[in-house]
């Protein structure tokens, strides 16, 4: 039996559309989407409460999809070439803070000292993924401050042809120029990304 809501419709249908968004991206656990969507509906009623009512049927749902989706999917796919590039002394990170510019600033807090360049995606670029547009990774090499800008667009341009090998090595399509300024996409795609156990 459905609980009774306090929510208008138009705000319940909003929230579970969003839940259902996150819940698609596939990195979050169920409480975690549930804050989410406090944070960007309590000036419309969204408690905590409310949020995690809306969550738990969604959660379910999407769990039993899960049972008939391939034995290993292009997210699988992707995490194995982000392994490969960790080995490869490439910081590689999936869905890493919420836009391009804070991943920029925060990915050299993920190297170590023999980090050589990096590639990740942010937490935009998944629901855009999990929306079926492709996903867009953003890449580069290390740098020193002193390092001249053509050696710097040289080792990116660099670590940009070992993250599309890593890429076409699983089997995943990849749209890349060649050109350090560029992103890499990795189009088409299909998103389907197992929830967190």
């Amino acid at each position: 039996m459905k609980q009774e809501t306090a929510l208008t419709p138009d705000v319940l249908r909003d929230a579970e559309e969003r839940a259902r968004e996150l819940i698609r991206c596939g990195f979050q656990e169920p409480d975690e989407i549930a804050e989410s969507l406090v944070d960007e509906l309590d000036d419309q009623g969204v408690t905590q409460e409310e949020a995690e009512r809306i969550v738990a049927p969604l959660w379910q749902e999407r769990l039993a999809e899960q049972a008939s989706w391939p034995e290993t999917t292009d997210v699988d796919r992707l995490e194995e070439a982000f392994d490969a590039l960790e080995e490869q002394d490439i910081v590689a990170a999936m869905d890493f803070t919420c836009c391009g510019s804070c991943g920029y600033e925060e990915i050299g807090g993920e190297a170590d000292e023999d980090s050589r360049g990096f590639v990740f995606f942010h937490q935009q670029d998944t629901e855009a993924a999990a929306a079926g547009h492709g996903l867009t990774l953003r890449y580069g090499g290390f740098r020193t401050t002193e390092e001249p800008t053509a050696l710097s667009e040289r080792r990116t341009a660099e670590i940009g042809r070992e993250v599309v090998a890593a890429l076409e090595a699983v089997g995943l399509p990849v749209e890349w120029d060649g050109s350090p300024s560029n992103a890499i996409t990795v189009t088409p795609l299909a998103w389907l990304n197992r929830l967190p156990e």
